[in-house]
């Protein structure tokens, strides 16, 4: 017990330093200002270091991920936060809509088993809400140190069919230092490169008193990223084979929105026109990126995949429950005449759909990296772990 206390504190002082140790002025837009802004309404911002990377978690909103930063506290922050929601003390009890680098939801969000509508609304976006418990259930953290956290929580999520899904819930969030960068991804980083990676583990238990069944509906875990971006981001999704055509959720995408080229997926990840694409198992590999050139900076996102499951449907109207994509990335606009204020793009990954025994558990982890340098050394990453090169992203 005296072990574990000495342990206890020894982290808390360490993060103690780290939150000490930027400075209060520190400029919009960068990491240190967004903590700041944060912990003015979240009380357990818990900030992970490796080297100079950052991250900022809050264990009580469901371990999600903010933002993080690869130099600091006077770094960039990359994470997309939704202020108003945040400023306006809305966020206490309904923050399923409060944004952040990683969260989890559960899908399917539209079809039969919907889980984002009431049972016997019509499936329209005026009906449309974020389940209860997904929305305002505080976790409790578990463990921590000075680079992961866990919480758990439990919830009730119901479906439109009225089944309910009793679930226990552990969420690990972790920063990798550069070996765990370097074998994740089997690259060799240099060290003048600025760098931030973190994985998001959940998993879910069947705590309820019987089985899922495809009949009665079943639950997939679904993690989202959102991710502050420019004018000339393209998305890079590589692909097991060729594709005439990819899923479009809500509108026909033109050339100048999509490309597929070689194997490879080209998607515009601008926040100038609001769309969302869906890759389908036959064609997932378990990783995807992004590139800016104007600021220097490649993502790269990788997740667990189990090929040839059930993967549930959200496209609306569907007819096929279990025939849904691995793979989706939403990109947002900024149009006050539509009420849009979505400057980012996310990064989405979803779990296979089993059905789970009582006591029986799903897990999914998605982890990401940003890294900025210059394009020499960021082109060979892309070419090791994306399978292209910079200079062959189409111009569109």
């Amino acid at each position: 017990m005296k072990l574990k206390l000495i342990k206890r504190i020894l982290c808390l002082i360490m993060v103690s330093i780290v939150i000490m140790n930027f400075d209060s002025t520190t400029n919009k837009g960068t990491f240190g200002y967004d903590v700041e802004r944060l912990q003015k309404g979240i009380d357990d911002i818990i900030i992970l270091k490796s080297e100079e990377s950052l991250v900022a978690v809050s264990p009580s909103f469901q371990a999600r991920v903010f933002t993080s930063s690869t130099n600091g506290f006077n770094g960039v922050s990359r994470g997309w936060i939704n202020w108003k929601l945040l400023d306006t003390k809305k966020h206490l009890n309904s923050f399923a809509y409060l944004g952040g680098e990683s969260r989890f939801w559960f899908g399917p969000e539209f079809g039969e088993y919907s889980i984002f509508f009431d049972p016997g609304k019509p499936q329209q976006s005026k009906y449309m809400r974020a389940p209860k418990d997904l929305d305002s259930v505080k976790f409790k953290k578990t463990t921590q140190t000075n680079t992961s956290v866990t919480a758990n929580g439990t919830m009730t999520i119901t479906n439109t069919k009225g089944t309910n899904f009793h679930l226990d819930i552990d969420r690990e969030i972790s920063i990798l230092n550069t070996s765990e960068i370097n074998k994740g991804l089997g690259i060799s980083v240099p060290k003048e490169l600025s760098k931030v990676a973190f994985s998001a583990k959940t998993k879910i238990k069947n705590i309820g008193s019987h089985a899922w069944n495809k009949k009665s509906g079943l639950l997939s875990i679904w993690e989202l990223g959102c991710n502050l971006t420019a004018s000339d981001t393209k998305v890079i999704i590589p692909l097991q084979k060729d594709a005439d055509s990819i899923i479009s959720y809500f509108s026909p995408l033109t050339k100048e929105r999509l490309r597929i080229k070689d194997k490879v997926a080209y998607f515009k990840g601008d926040a100038k026109h609001v769309s969302k694409i869906g890759i389908s198992p036959q064609y997932t590999k378990n990783s995807m990126g992004s590139y800016s050139p104007s600021l220097n900076l490649l993502n790269i996102v990788t997740f667990t995949f189990e090929d040839e499951q059930l993967y549930v449907n959200s496209i609306p109207g569907n007819s096929t429950p279990y025939t849904g994509d691995v793979i989706n990335i939403f990109n947002g606009d900024v149009n006050e005449k539509k009420e849009a204020n979505w400057p980012f793009y996310e990064f989405e990954s979803s779990s296979a759909a089993k059905e789970l025994k009582v006591g029986d558990i799903l897990q999914h982890i998605q982890t990401t990296y940003h890294f900025e340098g210059t394009t020499e050394q960021l082109n060979s990453i892309a070419k090791q772990v994306l399978g292209i090169h910079l200079d062959e992203i189409p111009t569109f």
